[in-house]
């Protein structure tokens, strides 16, 4: 059995990415952290597994791999803390706030040889797929202009949490956490 964390139920898709591991053979979340202790025991509750603390969790041999679901600007410490730990990391979008941030991850990856992966959904769908491969390809000549609509209905419906809206937080509210996708579709064309 492969043992996961959760560390921070800050972002939206935490709990969608709790379940799915817990819905995995042969996967279990094994403990979950929060900065605020009361959400982190109800999660806990929730999910059947332990509340802890981020060092608890670091120094725990049994897991593996860990979930970085915190606000987005507390990524970095706790990134190259996850990495020192020599544990596995998947992170929610987006990496950090700052360049500086980002190169210090950067750097805690290469040196700890950390298994690390960012969630990028849309790199994965065939469609996307699809039509980077054939703007790759040459076969609609060279690209001097793309255009990428990526929406939802999250501020309209109300199913954003308010912390979503500080810019000081996720480095731009919830323009940025949409706004990425479109950032790493349209870098490598």
């Amino acid at each position: 059995m492969k043992k996961f964390a959760m560390l921070g139920k800050w972002h939206v898709h935490a709990p969608e990415y709790a379940q799915i591991l817990h819905d995995l053979p042969g996967c279990q979340v094994v403990k979950v952290w929060d900065e605020d202790p009361a959400v982190a025991r109800e999660w806990a509750e929730y999910l059947g597994c332990e509340s802890a603390s981020v060092d608890n969790i670091l120094a725990d041999p049994q897991i593996e791999g860990v979930v970085i679901c915190n606000a987005t600007c507390d990524h970095g410490p706790l990134m190259v803390k996850v990495c020192e730990s020599g544990k596995a990391l998947f992170t929610e979008k987006v990496l950090t706030l700052t360049c500086d941030d980002a190169l210090k991850v950067k750097a805690a990856v290469e040196k700890n040889n950390t298994l690390f992966a960012i969630s990028f959904p849309h790199l994965s769908e065939p469609a996307v797929q699809f039509a980077l491969e054939t703007a790759k390809s040459g076969k609609l000549g060279k690209i001097n202009y793309a255009r990428l609509r990526n929406v939802h209905n999250g501020s309209i419906a109300n199913w954003l949490p308010p912390h979503f809206y500080d810019g000081a937080v996720c480095g731009g509210g919830a323009m940025i956490d949409l706004g990425a996708h479109p950032m790493y579709l349209l870098t490598d064309l």
